[in-house]
């Protein structure tokens, strides 16, 4: 990071992201067989970059904008197939391939206004716009799969995604007690990317808010601990998806309870 002055100073890092991923269908391409099973797997490790700038815009509130780069990652691995129909067609029922699957994560703007009250009460408020539109299909390359599998599609294995831009926005407060105490709590709104023709049960998540609390400790001048405890809630989706051979249909009703703890120590 680089101050330029009181007010203004700006920030830059590379990150090192790893990704590690399993896709797994069952299938039913044949009347003559019974379903099958295809498993992929891989994974990768790509650079990416965060840059961001920050200005006391007053001596009481501070006004943030942050950039994190997307990553492009080439997934190697391999796909198996357990499938009767091969065993019908005079060939080895479970078979194993080499596969590919180049993804890109998306890239992300933060903007973040902080305001300090009094000596107690200091609010946030932010707001994060994330490419998601980068996402429009997955697929994976497969080499060396014979005829009569490749004849089915399983030579090269897409799924539509069609994924959408978003946006989250967040507010939250924290009270500082005393010097060693600061209480927090928060509340975001954050839009899922998917849609309802594409949705799919491998990601059948919807429109989330969370509701966060949680607690800063400065037992010393050099050492904090944080506790964090959040809620999270999306809004009930359907899943339809059909492809002339196979129909599943769903409704799904999503939650999660999270729990964090961290510790800073400043030299």
């Amino acid at each position: 990071s680089y101050a330029f002055n009181d007010k203004v100073s700006i920030g830059f890092g590379p990150t090192i992201n790893r990704i590690d991923g399993k896709l797994e269908s069952n299938l039913s391409l044949d009347p003559r067989a019974p379903d099958g099973e295809v498993k992929i797997k891989g994974d990768d490790t790509a650079l990416g970059y965060n840059i961001g700038i920050l200005v006391q815009a007053t001596d009481s509130t501070r006004v943030g904008l942050t950039y994190h780069s997307k990553v492009k990652y080439k997934l190697d691995g391999d796909t198996k197939v357990n499938y009767g129909l091969l065993g019908a067609l005079g060939q080895n029922p479970n078979q194993k391939f080499d596969a590919s699957l180049d993804l890109t994560t998306p890239e992300s703007v933060d903007f973040s206004v902080t305001h300090q009250l009094d000596d107690q009460w200091t609010l946030y408020a932010g707001s994060t716009w994330t490419r998601w539109s980068r996402l429009k299909e997955i697929t994976v390359e497969n080499e060396g799969v014979p005829a009569a599998l490749a004849a089915r599609g399983l030579g090269t294995i897409t799924e539509e995604q069609n994924w959408h831009d978003t946006w989250a926005h967040a507010i939250g407060a924290s009270y500082q007690l005393n010097k060693q105490w600061v209480l927090r709590t928060g509340f975001s709104v954050d839009q899922a990317p998917t849609n309802n023709e594409n949705r799919s049960p491998r990601i059948p998540t919807g429109d989330r808010k969370i509701f966060s609390l949680g607690a800063g400790w400065s037992p010393t001048d050099d050492l904090t601990i944080d506790v964090a405890y959040s809620y999270l809630w999306e809004e009930s989706v359907n899943v339809n998806n059909s492809n002339g051979r196979q129909a599943y249909s769903a409704k799904y009703e999503n939650s999660a309870n999270g729990f964090g703890v961290g510790a800073t120590y400043r030299f």
